[in-house]
């Protein structure tokens, strides 16, 4: 059986789907909980880490579901072939001899929806443990 290795590691990617979730979930907790009103929202989800914990669990679900269409769509239609780079001048990476594209760059796809979603699940555990 092939296992098939990347061979880089795509820190944007990377940064997407471990850092970037959990800065948006702490944003979109602190922004629902100042505009607070009649209603004290931190109180009724049952706390200040049982709210936050909400807000992580939404972030890193969506990512995960994110990354898990893209693999779909990426092994269905095979990639984005049509030159779409973040910088122009930049020439796209050439692949090592037998490559699969999909699995040149750690995290692909599957790898970021695994992640996302696994981060996901022990927020759900952290959630039951500590609520």
């Amino acid at each position: 059986m092939n296992i098939p290795t990347a061979a880089r590691i795509d820190t944007q990617r990377l940064l997407s789907v471990v850092a970037i979730p959990l800065a948006a979930a702490i944003a979109m907790a602190s922004a629902v909980a100042a505009t607070g009103g009649a209603v004290d929202r931190i109180a009724e989800a049952g706390g200040t880490l049982a709210f936050l914990l909400s807000f992580v669990k939404f972030c890193y679900l969506a990512v995960g579901m994110a990354h898990l269409s893209g693999a779909l769509a990426e092994k269905a239609n095979g990639g984005l072939p049509a030159g779409l780079w973040l910088d122009e001048s930049e020439e796209p990476e050439p692949l090592p001899r037998g490559a699969d594209p999909f699995w040149h760059a750690f995290p692909n796809h599957v790898d970021g929806a695994a992640i996302a979603i696994g981060v996901t699940m022990l927020t759900f555990i952290a959630a039951e443990l500590l609520g």
